[in-house]
C-alpha cells in the first residue's frame, strides 16, 4: 500500500465529507482521521475534539493539510475560498495571483511545509490548490475528453434548476451510448490500476466484491446521479464534466461559513502522523475513526479483525466510519460493537460521489 502514496494524490475530495461531520459528535477528547487532501479534516475540526491525530503516510499530503487548516483558521471566508481556488479572484480586487502570493505569506506554517510550497509557487500561484492532484488532473482530462473530443456538452444539464429540468435536459443533451463505450476504456481495470493506483488497485477482478466491472459501475452509478439528484449541487461531477466547480451551491462542506467559524473557534490540539493508519489506531484509543476508503487497500485478515483489534480502552459509545470501493469486506469480526445500519443507508442515499459502501459501527 505505501508505494501508491508517495506523491500529492488529492488536493480536493472524492469523497463526501458531510458524512463524517454528521456521525461526530461534538466536543469528543481525541478523533482520528485518514489525512488525504485534507477536506474531511476540516468538517472534523469543526467538531472541535481535544485532540484530532491526522494520519497518512504521504509527507506530501500532510504539508496540504497543515496549508489547508492554517488558510481555515486565519483567512476570512472570501480569503479562504480564493487562497484554495474555488473562486477566480477576491472581491473588489483585480490583483487575482499577488493576492495568493500574498495571503500564503500571512500563513503560520512550519518551515518545512512553507519550504514544500515555496517551491511549488509557479503551480499554485495562478489557480489555486483544489486541483492540483494527480486524481483531480485525471478527472479534469477526461471532462476535456468529454467536452472537446466526444461532444458530450453537459453545461446546459448542469445549469438546471429542477430535477424534472434536469432530466429532460439529460434526454436532451447527453449521448448514453458514447458515454458508456468511453467509459469502458477510461475507467478500466488497467486504466485505474497503471495511472491512478499505480499497481494497487483494489477494485482489480481477483480482489473486487462489487460484480460489476469498474467501467460498468462507474457508468452505471453516474447515469443514476443524473437522473436521481440535481447535480449543479455535486462539486464531484462538476469537476469532472466542467472541469471545475461552477455552481457555488456545490462547494463542498469545508466552504461553508458555518463550519469555517467553528474551526477558527476550535482549540484542538492537532498531531500530523506520517506512520500506518494500523500501527496507530491498534495503538491508540480514539472516540471516532474517519477511516476513508483505506479498509479497500487492507488484506482480507486485518480488515475483518479491524474493530476487535482496536484497544480494549476504547471508550463505550465510540464510532468507526469506513467507506470501501469496489472491494468491500465480507464480514467484520464485531465481538463489543454494533453495526449502525439507518446510518450506512443514510450515508449511502446521501453520498454525492454515488461509489461508496458503507461501514458505520459503534463500541457497545
Amino acid at each position: 500500500m505505501s508505494q501508491y502514496f508517495e506523491n500529492l494524490n488529492y488536493t480536493l475530495s472524492n469523497e463526501d465529507t458531510r458524512i463524517e461531520h454528521r456521525l461526530c459528535r461534538e466536543g469528543l477528547s481525541r478523533v482520528f482521521c485518514i489525512g488525504g487532501s485534507g477536506a474531511r479534516v476540516l468538517p472534523l475540526l469543526a467538531k472541535r475534539p481535544e485532540v484530532l491525530d491526522i494520519v497518512d503516510l504521504s509527507q506530501e499530503q500532510l504539508a496540504l493539510i497543515e496549508l489547508r487548516i492554517a488558510a481555515a483558521r486565519q483567512l476570512s471566508r472570501d480569503e479562504f475560498l480564493f487562497f484554495l481556488g474555488y473562486r477566480g479572484g477576491l472581491p473588489g480586487d483585480g490583483a487575482g495571483e499577488d493576492n495568493r502570493a500574498a495571503l500564503f505569506d500571512q500563513l503560520d506554517l512550519t518551515p518545512a511545509t512553507r519550504a514544500f510550497w515555496s517551491d511549488r509557487e509557479a503551480a499554485w500561484r495562478p489557480r489555486g490548490f483544489i486541483l492540483l492532484g494527480r486524481w483531480e488532473g485525471h478527472f479534469q482530462k477526461l471532462g476535456k475528453i468529454f467536452r472537446d473530443v466526444l461532444r458530450i456538452d453537459s453545461r446546459k444539464i448542469f445549469a438546471a434548476h429542477s430535477l424534472d429540468e434536469q432530466r429532460e435536459l439529460f434526454r436532451e443533451h447527453f449521448k448514453p451510448l458514447v458515454f458508456k463505450a468511453f467509459i469502458k476504456i477510461a475507467a478500466s481495470e488497467f486504466v485505474f490500476n497503471r495511472f491512478l493506483y499505480k499497481g494497487h488497485f483494489s477494485g482489480r477482478s481477483e480482489a473486487r466484491t462489487e460484480a460489476r466491472s469498474p467501467s460498468t459501475f462507474i457508468e452505471e452509478e453516474f447515469t443514476r446521479l443524473f437522473q436521481q439528484t440535481l447535480v449543479r449541487k455535486n462539486y464531484f461531477l462538476q469537476v469532472l464534466f466542467l472541469g471545475e466547480i461552477a455552481y457555488e451551491e456545490a462547494l463542498p462542506l469545508e466552504c461553508r461559513a458555518d463550519l469555517l467559524e467553528q474551526v477558527k473557534k476550535s482549540k484542538t490540539q492537532i498531531h500530523y502522523r506520517k506512520e500506518n493508519l494500523l500501527d496507530v489506531i491498534n495503538k491508540d484509543s480514539f472516540e471516532f475513526l474517519s477511516l476513508s476508503d483505506t479498509i479497500s487497500y487492507l488484506p482480507a485478515e486485518a480488515a475483518h479483525g479491524l474493530l476487535t483489534n482496536l484497544p480494549a480502552a476504547t471508550p463505550q459509545g465510540s464510532r468507526a466510519v469506513i467507506r470501501s470501493f469496489l472491494r468491500r469486506p465480507p464480514s467484520f469480526e464485531t465481538r463489543g460493537w454494533k453495526r449502525l445500519e439507518a446510518d450506512e443507508a443514510w450515508a449511502k442515499a446521501l453520498d454525492t460521489t454515488g461509489v461508496y459502501e458503507f461501514d458505520v459501527f459503534e463500541k457497545l
